[in-house]
């Protein structure tokens, strides 16, 4: 099998939800004079938006190496994310459409398109994965969202 779903398979086989960061900050059985580990919820925004500025600077046209190295970089990332029961997931969305790292543009646009299959799972906002519209929001360090829009754009949320 592929090395995603090699992931898959150590993470099925793994009791779920076991690590601190897989609960939330809402659980009322936690100790409120400890310092909190992040949850998974803040540990995946902070991810998503390193991802995202990642992606935008891969190289324009990565090298055979450059590619292999983006791809080992995103196996070690998934096998030691701090949430198993994330990791799983996705492991299994990277299965189902593997990595795009030849350009910039096409690596943009697939952690994009990652993403939107992670937030169907979280019924969460799909984004329109414009490549250039992606770079430049990582470039600036702003969210997607804000953006200046020009006039007569299509909503970046469409």
């Amino acid at each position: 099998g592929s090395v995603w779903s090699t992931l898959r398979d150590k993470f099925r086989n793994q009791e779920r939800c076991v690590e601190t960061s897989c609960r939330d900050r809402s659980d009322p059985a936690r100790d409120h004079d400890e310092v909190d580990p992040p949850d998974r919820g803040e540990i995946g925004r902070a991810a998503w938006r390193y991802v995202h500025a990642l992606a935008a600077h891969h190289p324009e046209a990565a090298s055979k190496q450059e590619q292999s190295d983006a791809l080992a970089w995103l196996a070690s990332f998934v096998q030691f994310f701090p949430c198993s029961h994330c990791a799983e997931h996705f492991a299994g969305v990277c299965e189902a459409s593997p990595p795009r790292v030849e350009t910039r543009a096409a690596y943009v646009a697939w952690w994009c398109e990652a993403h939107n299959e992670v937030n169907k799972a979280l019924r969460s906002e799909i984004r329109q994965c414009d490549p250039a519209r992606l770079i430049e929001a990582s470039r600036a360090g702003v969210m997607l969202d804000d953006l200046p829009r020009c006039a007569g754009a299509d909503s970046p949320t469409s």
